[in-house]
């Protein structure tokens, strides 16, 4: 195929995309489409078909690792990079979209919030997002990374990193990555635990919430926090 061909094929389908958007092709054409602006004189249909053949779907393409990547025929280093950042920036968007609309404090909009910062992670990773006295969010950290299977909270250190942001409530968060969100003893008796300590320095432990693949669990709304 020349490169004129190439480009007619290539104005083509922005012209469908600027139309449609991507609701209206197949996982393939998103792909292809995505590919275009890093591997500018190629035809990247044969390789989104590999990438599809290898990952499934489209959501399995972008959270693979670039060294997963990189293994398909016709992807290199950048088209790797290039593609891994689809999801990165989600998270971003979707994390700093549903901070500026929910500026208070609820179950829905936290769950909304913490969501992208565990988009396509594949080991447990435990975070704390801390609020003022007047329920704005001041800060949202990772307290720890583990393995696929589990991650150290450290009480300690949620309760001062929770004093040294002037926090008055505050929400902790984790992972099950293809796994279940539903709590094991430990993360009930972990969270208790979190709880007394932070009480004692005048700040309240709003929830825990666990993320699972597709749902998340929050220990207020299912009575956990007392044990």
């Amino acid at each position: 195929m020349s490169d004129n061909i190439h480009e007619h094929h290539r104005k083509r389908l922005r012209e469908f995309y600027n139309k449609h958007g991507f609701t209206a092709m197949t996982p393939c054409q998103v792909l292809e489409f995505m590919l275009f602006y890093v591997i500018p004189r190629k035809d990247t249909y044969p390789i989104a078909q590999k990438l599809i053949e290898k990952f499934g779907t489209v959501s399995g393409v972008l959270d693979a690792t670039v060294e997963e990547l990189v293994t398909v025929d016709g992807v290199g280093p950048s088209s790797a990079v290039f593609l891994k950042m689809f999801r990165d920036a989600f998270g971003i968007y979707l994390a700093e979209k549903t901070n500026a609309e929910n500026k208070f404090y609820s179950v829905k909009n936290v769950g909304n919030y913490l969501r992208g910062k565990f988009t396509g992670k594949k080991n447990e990773i435990a975070m704390l997002m801390c609020f003022d006295s007047e329920m704005n969010p001041v800060s949202c950290t990772e307290l720890s990374e583990g393995n696929k299977d589990n991650t150290e909270i450290s009480i300690k250190n949620v309760t001062e990193k929770a004093a040294k942001c002037n926090a008055s409530f505050v929400v902790i968060a984790h992972n099950h990555p293809g796994a279940t969100a539903i709590p094991s003893k430990e993360d009930i008796n972990t969270t208790v635990a979190i709880a007394d300590s932070l009480s004692k320095s005048g700040i309240l432990l709003l929830d825990h919430l666990i993320f699972a693949d597709e749902d998340y669990i929050s220990f207020s709304q299912s009575n956990l926090l007392d044990g």
